[in-house]
């Protein structure tokens, strides 16, 4: 029996050791582990803070204040926006701003978006009442018309709560067409808010006035969102919704325009969205945010588009303005080549200046390429505008126009000065006639014509 004790009390003490050996092995790796994820979480802390600090050198001038943006037209609220677009500088050119004080428009070759050739909508407010609920508009949450101290213009302003707005004057969705629009920001994005997300759904739903308090209504589509930072900043995302799970995506990216201590608040935003068949893109500034091959499976139709806001915090609002919608693929090289003129509605200015804006860059580098390419073809360029504001004072910024489209395309596109001549019309050859925002954007445009 005595034998047999012993032979067990060994196997207990064998037993025990090894128990011990895989507790401490264990305990060792937890614990190198552990150190790992230490030196992991010091390493990126320490990486935040040597971040921090750089943009802080950046953001904030020697004297410890933060750096006040260059002055703009003797201190009147802006109608155009500086660059935000954190693109490549090895691209980066400067274009002529007309011969007027302001910004100089500057823009990276990367930029390529192509508005479409017909204008069918353009919003910006100026015939609803300040105070009221935009009347071509229908909304879950509530909208009023506003206008800012920091910017020309009527906006729609959206607050706190959540909901969609419904462009009614929009019913026609192709195969090609462009959607853009300006947003001013009023909050901090370095702040914490649960949301502050604005947003653009293109689906398949049968109706736009159906399930107006689903962000993502209908069986298959996009939703394209901008989100003003949960106290780190913000950016933009896309999420691509079907029927089959499998086709799901969903993507974000940081914006410049929302990073923490930046100084867009208040300023205009502008924002591209392209559609192209299948292939959908999103530009914030000149920034193409998001280039989707595939976005839109065959066979599901685009049959609505609408806006949606969802703001959590008080006093924290999104606007929104000048919204353009226009259909159809710009097929600029056979207009200008073959039927020898090609309109464009791409090449934009600030309000009442020749400033060019830097969302032309797209156009004015497609056409420098189709001029390039014939250097014995000889163009006119013509520009034209609404009839705000008296026939003379038209007529003269038409001419500056058309001056600031030569030289951009001469002094930044490599255009042989040769090949370019200019002229203004003013308001003397109107397209529509009619007194409402859509007439006026589809008079405000610029011509080339092949001599």
């Amino acid at each position: 029996m005595r034998p047999l004790l012993s032979i067990l009390f060994c196997l207990a003490f064998f037993a025990t050791g090894q128990v011990e050996a895989q507790f401490f092995k264990k305990l060792k790796k937890k614990l190198e582990k552990s150190v790992e994820e230490t030196v992991l979480d010091r390493a990126e802390e320490e990486t935040r803070k040597t971040t921090d600090k750089a943009l802080d050198s950046i953001l904030i001038g020697d004297d410890g204040q933060p750096q006040q943006p260059a002055p703009q037209g003797g201190g009147q609220p802006t109608s155009r926006r500086p660059d935000t677009s954190g693109g490549d500088p090895g691209g980066k050119m400067e274009l002529p701003n007309g011969g007027n004080d302001g910004p100089v428009f500057s823009a990276t070759s990367k930029f390529d978006f192509v508005p479409g050739e017909t204008v069918i909508a353009y919003e910006d407010f100026s015939q609803d009442e300040v105070g009221d609920l935009p009347a071509k508009w229908n909304t879950s949450n509530s909208a009023e018309v506003v206008t800012l101290n920091t910017t020309e213009g009527n906006w729609m302003q959206l607050s706190k709560g959540e909901g969609s707005l419904v462009p009614e004057f929009i019913d026609q969705y192709p195969e090609n067409f462009t959607l853009e629009f300006d947003f001013v920001y009023d909050f901090d994005p370095g702040k914490y808010a649960y949301k502050r997300d604005l947003s653009v759904l293109l689906s398949d739903l049968e109706n736009p006035g159906y399930q107006l308090s689903r962000e993502t209504a209908g069986k298959n589509g996009v939703l394209l969102s901008l989100y003003g930072g949960i106290s780190y900043g913000g950016g933009a995302k896309i999420r691509k919704f079907t029927t089959d799970a499998n086709l799901n995506l969903h993507n974000t990216k940081e914006l410049p325009v929302f990073a923490k201590g930046n100084k867009m608040r208040g300023k205009p935003v502008h924002v591209s969205i392209w559609r192209q068949g299948k292939r959908l893109r999103m530009y914030v500034e000149k920034q193409k945010v998001f280039d989707i091959p595939r976005a839109f499976e065959p066979g599901n139709e685009i049959t609505t588009l609408r806006f949606f806001s969802d703001l959590t915090n008080d006093n924290e609002q999104y606007y929104v303005g000048n919204i353009r919608y226009a259909v159809g693929k710009a097929d600029m090289r056979n207009k200008l080549m073959t039927e020898g003129k090609l309109i464009t509605y791409g090449i934009t200015f600030e309000k009442g200046k020749a400033n060019l804006n830097p969302e032309s860059q797209g156009v004015l580098k497609k056409i420098a390429k189709i001029l390039n390419d014939n250097p014995s073809v000889k163009v006119k360029v013509v520009g034209h505008t609404d009839s705000d504001g008296s026939d003379d004072m038209n007529q003269k910024l038409s001419e500056k126009r058309a001056a600031a489209v030569k030289e951009a395309l001469t002094q930044n596109f490599g255009v042989s000065s040769g090949q370019l001549s200019s002229e203004g019309k003013g308001e003397s050859e109107l397209l529509d006639k009619g007194n409402s925002p859509v007439s006026h954007a589809k008079n405000r445009r610029v011509e080339f014509v092949k001599l």
